[in-house]
């Protein structure tokens, strides 16, 4: 196995896990500190800090869009359950709040819309008070109007972050097609000049995207969701470092007002914030050295290590997972000295570790020094007689660290018994049976197999194993950080 990057303690090489001007601002947070007591204490707060809510309000005049842009980041039709109300008259009436599973740290509230009789401009942001929500999404279309930038001029005072969206981009477009010099590129240009224009004037550069809910894999959605998923961590940690300015600097006042607008609004339980000001009492952890926390957190990065046998398929599987096909991962893409990235799996390296057998049968502390190095790990089976996945799972566990077990190549092996006259289903449940048996017989505390194929990855488990890994990969994100750095505090010393 072979790995480039900075030497670790086990001597192996691997690049930082977080960059070097984050762990010298974390070793001064630390400085003093006995290490034993850093990952008790940094998954407690963390724990809080996940379970820490934002409020972004999506506003803008009646009629912009606002309710079908809320659906379109759901993922959802209009007419699927749990979809915020969309029509041509005002369908809005009050905020209403919407949630992802998957992000149930973020609420979204679809505002009623500007510009009608129930809701005047004059009375608007009063009506709506604007001093509930963390960030503002002003959904415009067709073109930048007055009340646009009333609501703009209202969330700058607040100081508060906001994109500009202009949305029915799609018929945009149709309209100007009839133009006899028309040119795409050309009139989404002119569009997005539009709006930079007036925010220019007020001296504001927020992002501006131009999207159409109809037609989300054209125009900008993909790249609203992306900005959106790469900011949201950021925004929440400066939101909730600010709270705890306020609750622990402000002065009784302003912690109060801040401690009774956490609760009212729900962001925090009042357990939670009881343990943050007990842990300030009792360790002086306070605001500034939480934000350097959650800046060092934001940039830390999950080291996945894909192991297998030669010819399991370990790099097609580690170039399934971060989205390359076989032709175009040939020569540039995963590959044993570097780990593969993927937009998917924000702040997570996977790592190519084929040919395992080769340490394993040579020295086994060769190979639990490897390990060490790792977060997590993706077992692949491919030879159950030798049994290496079980040793190389059971290793894992003395970690205290998690891993997904995968059989791959399931094509080939419902060929080889296709002269069993049955059903696909019927093999593939008979194959799940008899490797739960086995697992359970090693005693193995991981007892699922997801039978795949990488070349297809909408065939057999591979959409229940991505599924798996994210949540598995959330799950051990905070503990991996704080054990991180824990044992970098300790090696300064």
């Amino acid at each position: 196995m072979k790995h480039s990057g900075s030497v670790m303690d086990n001597g192996l090489c691997m690049p930082a896990k977080v960059q070097e001007d984050h762990l010298g601002t974390i070793r001064d947070v630390f400085a003093g500190e006995s290490p034993e007591t850093i990952p008790h204490r940094l998954i407690s707060l963390l724990e809080v800090f996940d379970r820490f809510k934002i409020d972004i309000a999506v506003t803008g005049d009646s009629g912009a869009g606002k309710s079908s842009l809320i659906n379109a980041i759901l993922g959802l039709k209009p007419d699927d359950k749990g979809a915020a109300q969309t029509g041509a008259i005002e369908t809005t009436k009050q905020a209403t709040m919407y949630q992802q599973s998957n992000l149930p740290h973020i609420r979204l509230w679809d505002l009623p819309g500007m510009g009608t009789p129930s809701f005047a401009s004059k009375s608007y942001v009063k009506m709506m008070n604007f001093d509930l929500y963390d960030m503002f999404m002003v959904v415009i279309s067709e073109r930048v109007r007055e009340n646009n930038m009333l609501l703009v001029d209202e969330i700058d005072k607040r100081k508060k972050p906001f994109y500009f969206i202009r949305t029915k981009i799609d018929n945009d477009v149709k309209s100007q097609r009839r133009k006899s010099k028309f040119s795409e590129t050309q009139a989404l240009e002119q569009m997005r000049q539009d709006c930079e224009k007036y925010l220019k004037e007020k001296k504001l550069d927020p992002h501006i995207f131009l999207v159409s809910t109809h037609d989300t894999h054209n125009y900008e959605f993909q790249k609203f969701i992306s900005t959106f998923k790469d900011e949201v961590f950021k925004i929440r940690a400066e939101e909730f470092s600010g709270f705890l300015d306020k609750m622990l600097h402000g002065g009784w006042l302003k912690a109060r007002y801040a401690t009774q607008h956490v609760q009212q609004t729900e962001k925090l339980e009042t357990e939670d914030i009881t343990k943050l000001q007990n842990m300030y009492k009792s360790t002086g952890f306070g605001a500034a050295k939480v934000s350097a926390v959650l800046e060092a957190l934001s940039h830390f990065q999950l080291d996945v290590a894909v192991l297998g046998e030669t010819g399991s398929g370990v790099s097609t599987l580690v170039n399934a997972l971060v989205g390359l096909e076989n032709e175009e991962s040939s020569g540039a893409g995963a590959s044993i000295s570097n780990p593969a990235l993927s937009p998917v799996y924000p702040d997570v390296r996977f790592w190519d570790i084929s040919g395992i057998e080769a340490v394993m049968d040579y020295s086994v502390f060769e190979m639990k020094q490897a390990m060490k190095c790792y977060d997590f790990y993706i077992i692949i089976v491919s030879d159950w007689e030798k049994v290496r996945h079980v040793k190389l799972a059971k290793e894992v566990e003395k970690l205290r660290k998690h891993y997904l077990l995968v059989q791959t190549k399931v094509d080939s092996c419902l060929q080889t018994q296709g002269d069993l006259c049955c059903e696909e289903t019927e093999i593939l449940d008979g194959l799940r049976a008899q490797f739960t048996q086995e697992l359970q017989r090693e005693k193995l505390s991981e007892q699922q197999m997801f039978l795949i194929n990488s070349q297809d990855r909408s065939a057999f488990d591979f959409v229940s194993l991505e599924s798996a890994l994210s949540s598995d990969l959330n799950t051990i994100r905070t503990s991996a950080f704080a054990y991180y750095i824990a044992r970098t505090v300790k090696e300064n010393l």
